[in-house]
């Protein structure tokens, strides 16, 4: 129904248009002067030409409608491209910003470890369960990396190569419950062992005599005692000291002064500088 009155619409208007050019036609002819006939005609003719004008008026500004509404279109899928390109680039400006913050805090190496050949990697993959804090590295065999091997940053011990293949390695953390590390306080000097597992991923400082002077706060580092850690390393800091089960001894909680679950790139001691 709708297509057959815009059929119609145009009908009228071009019959409207035929007897307006026919009158125009017998105007010119009779030099300008209409008789009775034609001046009734006329006024007859005159509504229907006023809806054929506005009929074309708005023809034109529906097409001039939809013209520029296809333009809006092709212009916002443009904008919209050109925005995902730049927040590409600025990510990966972000992205590198980051990584040189990183990198330079790496440089940042502690005395303990400037007598040690290092080597960077890059952490590419985590254990995805609860129960082993492990990670895995971009660096292998091929690197001198195996197993033993001693992960680090500029804050502290990372943990230590459980086993690599010529490509990667996989670290065992600190914080892992098969982890143990020689370790002493740095201003006690009381010796013992730091065991992972502890609640919160944090790390037990055991084997520790009842009249141990170490106290919440202190920073506790590798003694060198019994396996591949190298003394003077920063492990931790404690925050608690508490007693062993009847009374015979105690122990300390450690938080890890590496935040383990944040680990991008990581240094691997290969051996002593030459």
């Amino acid at each position: 129904m709708p297509s057959q009155t815009r059929n119609y619409k145009y009908v009228v208007l071009a019959v409207v248009t035929v007897l307006l050019t026919c009158l125009m036609s017998i105007a010119v002819k009779q030099g300008g002067k209409l008789d009775p006939a034609e001046g009734i005609l006329r006024d007859l003719l005159a509504p229907l030409q006023k809806a054929a004008l506005s009929l074309t008026h708005k023809i034109n500004s529906s097409w001039q409608y939809w013209a520029q509404i296809r333009h809006f279109g092709e212009e916002n899928a443009r904008l919209k491209i050109e925005i995902a390109r730049l927040k590409a680039r600025e990510n990966a400006a972000q992205e590198a910003w980051q990584e040189n913050i990183r990198l330079r805090k790496l440089l940042n190496l502690p005395p303990a470890v400037q007598e040690f050949e290092l080597l960077t990697a890059r952490v590419v993959a985590r254990d995805p369960s609860n129960w082993y804090n492990t990670l895995i590295i971009d660096r292998g065999l091929n690197a001198n990396v195996e197993a033993g091997s001693v992960v680090l940053t500029n804050d502290g011990v990372v943990g230590r190569v459980k086993k690599a293949s010529s490509r990667t390695a996989e670290v065992l953390l600190i914080s892992d419950q098969r982890s143990a590390i020689g370790a002493m306080g740095q201003l006690s000097r009381d010796v013992g062992v730091l065991r992972g597992g502890d609640e919160g991923g944090n790390c037990r400082f055991v084997y520790l005599p009842r009249t141990t002077k170490v106290r919440p706060g202190e920073i506790l580092i590798t003694s060198g005692l019994g396996g591949n850690f190298p003394k003077g390393l920063v492990l931790g800091q404690v925050l608690e000291v508490c007693a062993e089960d009847y009374g015979l001894g105690k122990f300390a909680r450690m938080e890890p002064a590496v935040d383990l679950d944040h680990l991008e790139e990581v240094f691997v001691i290969i051996g002593p500088r030459d």
